[in-house]
């Protein structure tokens, strides 16, 4: 369906969708419509249909905090000074956070070159032997989606689990016989 912004698209796919019962992914081509989704649709929709619904926002690695990068980068000598205030900043935000989701930092520019300093890779991540396992925001989101009824997600990590699952690595998300892509374009 095509149609302007603001005429209820979300909500047409939304409704019909929590009304099922069933488990449900919903694929994004943005971010920001995914924290759009998961931070204001979604709960409006649950509450005003009085679902007691489990949902989950999911996005790639990238996109959260890194406890051990993050306690690397704090001696990392190249640091500009620029980059060791926005450091600073990260750190204090570190404390507080429950999700680890980057996004809830204000101001943070997403193109900063910071941010690679403090998230890991596939190749990077220590896993299981990592001394913040524990704590670690990508498996503790991972947890939470393979919980969930509603799963909030990007087209790129909708497409990384179909890879992953293919090649039997693992799965990162839940398995569902209901999927919808927006902005499938």
């Amino acid at each position: 369906v095509e149609a302007g912004t603001g005429v209820g698209k979300t909500f047409a796919y939304l409704v019909p969708a929590l009304l099922s019962g069933e488990r449900v992914v919903v694929s994004t081509a943005t971010k920001a419509l995914q924290d759009q989704l998961y931070g204001r649709d979604l709960p409006l929709l649950l509450r005003v249909l009085a679902l007691p619904l489990c949902t989950a926002l999911l996005k790639g690695r990238a996109s959260y905090l890194c406890h051990q990068r993050l306690q690397q980068a704090r001696y990392n000598p190249v640091l500009a000074p620029a980059q060791a205030q926005e450091l600073a900043r990260i750190e204090l935000w570190a404390q507080g956070t429950q999700s680890g989701d980057l996004a809830e930092l204000p101001g943070l520019d997403e193109r900063s070159p910071l941010l690679g300093l403090v998230t890991s890779t596939r190749d990077n991540c220590l896993g299981q032997d990592c001394p913040h396992v524990k704590d670690c925001f990508v498996l503790a989101a991972r947890r939470t989606a393979q919980e969930s009824e509603v799963v909030v997600v990007n087209h790129h990590l909708f497409f990384a689990d179909v890879m992953l699952r293919d090649e039997g690595l693992a799965e990162l998300l839940p398995t569902c016989n209901t999927v919808i892509f927006d902005e499938a374009h």
